[in-house]
């Protein structure tokens, strides 16, 4: 059973940042569904036509399709995983418990019109991807990526009705995670309005899970 790590909270608390410097920590595998679920749709593969169908569609994803996704993203040498971006649902956080061993789920607390206005300043290049905030972590030169000079963009799922729909859509369906895992005695929660340094080493002064 692969050993797994999971980051909560609204979207813009800062899930991303803070897996990614912890998978850099502990050699874990860092996966946002985000990600999983926009790669794959670009691929013509059966699955990733699956996903692109859906995704079209304006539908969600259906757990099950979600859960093989997951194992087709892991590399059979997984030493373990760190989850952002799931689970989102009861069912899918019941799944988590029965198929890996949870270390350890961080609840990033943060307030909602923060978190907004994280959200509202972030960019990423059309490019490469890479991830940048007009105030946080601006580039170099303004509009343009500093790894490959491609324009930086606001995703689609940044503007302001998707913000609200996404915002919406954890209150009604993720936020109750927050107790599950808390009765299970393996959530910590982290004030995540401080920079992303703190907010790292208040993660590693945590690590010394059984």
């Amino acid at each position: 059973m692969i050993d797994a790590i999971v980051f909560l909270g609204i979207q813009g608390s800062g899930k991303g940042t803070q897996a990614k410097l912890l998978a850099a920590h502990t050699g874990f595998e860092h996966l946002n569904m985000g990600d999983v679920l926009r790669e794959q749709s670009r691929l013509s593969t059966p699955l990733g036509k699956e996903v692109k169908s859906i995704i079209d569609g304006g539908e969600l994803v259906s757990d099950e399709l979600v859960y093989k996704l997951i194992s087709t993203a892991l590399p059979a040498d997984c030493l373990g995983v760190i989850f952002d971006g799931f689970p989102r649902t009861p069912a899918q956080a019941e799944h988590l418990v029965k198929n890996y061993r949870l270390a350890r789920v961080y609840y990033l607390e943060i307030k909602e019109a923060d978190a907004i206005a994280r959200l509202e300043g972030r960019r990423v290049c059309s490019k490469c991807g890479a991830n940048y905030h007009i105030q946080n972590k601006p580039p170099e030169k303004r509009g343009v990526c500093d790894l490959c000079d491609g324009l930086l963009i606001t995703r689609a799922d940044d503007s302001p009705k998707a913000i609200a729909e996404r915002v919406k859509a954890f209150y009604k369906e993720t936020f109750k995670l927050k107790d599950f895992f808390a009765k299970m005695g393996l959530l910590v929660a982290i004030p995540a309005l401080g920079s992303i340094d703190d907010i790292h080493r208040m993660i590693l002064g945590d690590i010394h899970w059984d």
